[in-house]
């Protein structure tokens, strides 16, 4: 009987991957037409002198991609922008409420030097906002460190704008040639080096 569980396991798996690798195949060979619909094996016959404005257009289609590109740079580059603008103004809050518990800090300082008061209650209410404050100073010392971080990114970015639009323009230009420009994987999307 545990043979048999096992065996009729064996098959369904070997059915499953079968399948699997059908539905594989099915949606690769799918996804080939949708995005050409030419037989790359019949043009690869044509006779050079035949093929026409070919260059142009594969010229055009890979501009029209780099753009698509950069404009997605931009928008990474936008991202990162108002993300630095978010945390320069948490950190001006954190600096004001630093500068408001430093007054608080000084104010009841001078009111237990001057006798008045609760002396006791003035303590702890001198040890509860340096407590506050403390916890303020580690919150901005994480924003900082996030604006550095962002500060970065946005000139790594600004970067790999600049030389994606050089690339385009070469494109059109004709400097940097169709062939050279199709060699090689791309290095990556909008990841500056930190």
């Amino acid at each position: 009987m545990r043979r048999l569980l096992i065996l009729s396991s064996l098959i369904v798996v070997a059915l499953l991957v079968l399948v699997s690798c059908e539905t594989t195949r099915s949606i690769t060979s799918k996804m080939g037409s949708m995005t050409s619909r030419v037989d790359e094996d019949l043009f690869a016959q044509v006779p050079e002198q035949e093929r026409g404005d070919v260059d142009k257009a594969a010229l055009t289609l890979m501009v029209s991609e780099e753009e698509v590109k950069l404009a997605g740079m931009k928008t990474e580059l936008a991202t990162v922008r108002r993300k630095y603008a978010r945390y320069r103004e948490d950190l001006a809050e954190k600096l004001q409420k630093e500068a408001a518990l430093g007054l608080d800090i000084a104010k009841l300082e001078a009111i237990d030097r001057s006798g008045l008061g609760d002396k006791d209650d003035n303590a702890r209410k001198i040890a509860d906002l340096k407590s506050d404050r403390l916890e303020i100073e580690a919150q901005r010392v994480k924003i900082e460190a996030q604006l550095a971080t962002a500060k970065r990114q946005i000139r790594g970015l600004t970067k790999q704008i600049a030389k994606q639009a050089k690339e385009i323009e070469g494109l059109k230009t004709g400097e940097v040639p169709l062939e050279k420009k199709t060699e090689g994987p791309e290095t990556g999307k909008g990841e500056p080096s930190q």
